[in-house]
């Protein structure tokens, strides 16, 4: 995983791009169901389920796949800067 790189007035330079975004140009833009699905995934956590009946809820809930690779780096950003879920 490459972290994301953004300049100054905003545009995209390299990395990862975040689930619940994608490049319009040179820009990110936001992916409404994606980023309705970070909350389902955030709050599925918190219940304790793991990734395969979270990756299920989303699929169903969202119409969104999230690949573990995903899962795994939106957990890793929430928790860098929100601490333990």
């Amino acid at each position: 995983m490459s972290e994301l790189r953004v300049a100054e007035d905003g545009r995209y330079i390299g990395g990862d791009i975040p689930f619940g975004y994608t490049l319009w140009g040179d820009r990110l833009v936001e992916v409404p169901a994606e980023l309705d699905a970070c909350v389902t995934v955030i709050r599925l956590v918190k219940q304790g389920r793991d990734y395969s009946a979270i990756a299920e809820a989303v699929r169903a809930e969202h119409a969104v796949k999230i690949s573990r690779r995903q899962f795994d780096a939106l957990l890793e950003s929430v928790y860098r800067r929100y601490g333990p879920i």
